[in-house]
């Protein structure tokens, strides 16, 4: 047998033995446009399956509580429990940077995402998400929560407004081992 082929058998085994060994954690980046009732999303994630909901740029979901959401980011990855992992991704004019741990129940997760390109003069906009918490029992779990509220000034032909906002964006994760 040749080296590179005895070489390529061994790496497609090893990685078929570690994904045969791995997890599957499904994240996904909510925002909502109004301040929202934590309680009543955690207890709507219970019984849905995150990646189904998250298909699109909208919450796809027939649950007053998830009702109305934006999708910021969502990605399955596969990971074994006790380790880290990261990953990159692009997709049209983002790129979204995902790394954190598995430990025990508990995953921790910061997700970077770049929209534009960040090349001479070119504008671009870094969001960063981060949060850590319980995932035991492999259904969706909140685990940052970010609310803000505040007011911005808009001026259109010589008219100001001034118009509030309040966004309530959220992580959510599940891990299947």
């Amino acid at each position: 047998m040749r080296p590179t082929l005895l070489f390529a058998a061994v790496v497609s085994f090893l990685s078929v033995t570690l994904a045969a060994h791995a997890g599957r954690l499904d994240l996904a980046v909510i925002q909502y446009t109004d301040a929202r009732d934590l309680d009543a999303i955690a207890q709507a994630l219970q019984g849905v399956d995150l990646m189904k909901i998250t298909d699109s740029d909208r919450v796809e979901s027939n649950l007053p509580a998830l009702h109305a959401g934006w999708v910021v980011f969502n990605q399955s990855l596969a990971v074994a429990a006790g380790s880290n992992f990261a990953n990159s991704t692009r997709l049209g004019n983002q790129r979204a940077d995902v790394s954190g741990t598995v430990s025990g129940s508990n995953v921790s997760v910061e997700i970077t995402i770049l929209e534009g390109v960040k090349v001479g003069l070119r504008k671009y906009r870094q969001s960063n998400y981060a949060g850590s918490g319980s995932v035991a029992g492999g259904v969706p779990r909140i685990i940052a929560i970010r609310q803000s509220k505040g007011k911005t000034q808009t001026a259109i032909k010589g008219r100001a407004t001034i118009q509030e906002y309040n966004y309530t964006t959220l992580i959510v994760a599940r891990y299947v081992p």
